[in-house]
């Protein structure tokens, strides 16, 4: 078999620092990591599906304090670096090893 196995977070997918976290710390008045400190316990049932996104981000919003559209921005924000943007001159060149080869995305 000849295979290409690639990781997503910084090869397939561009994550550059945004410093979403130190922006709203300074809009927020909290101190660095203050930001991280709040979320943390309210996002970590996340992580195992044990609360929904939208009841993430109602606590999320209620923790800081912050409005709908304020908690939108927040979200908008983390979700630009951690999401990133599709490296498309990679994925081009994944694309064109196909069917020669079988690609395969390790996270």
């Amino acid at each position: 078999m000849r295979a290409v196995l690639l990781d997503i977070g910084g090869v397939l997918e561009l994550t550059p620092p945004t410093h979403w976290a130190e922006k709203w710390e300074a809009r927020l008045g909290l101190n660095a990591g203050g930001l991280r400190q709040i979320v943390s316990p309210i996002w970590q049932p996340g992580r195992t599906g044990a609360a929904s996104l939208a009841d993430i981000e109602r606590h999320t919003a209620e923790a800081l304090g912050i409005g709908a559209a304020d908690s939108d921005e927040l979200w908008d924000d983390m979700w630009a670096w951690y999401v990133g943007t599709l490296n498309h001159e990679l994925l081009d060149y994944l694309v064109s090893l196909r069917p020669r080869y079988q690609l395969a995305i390790l996270s």
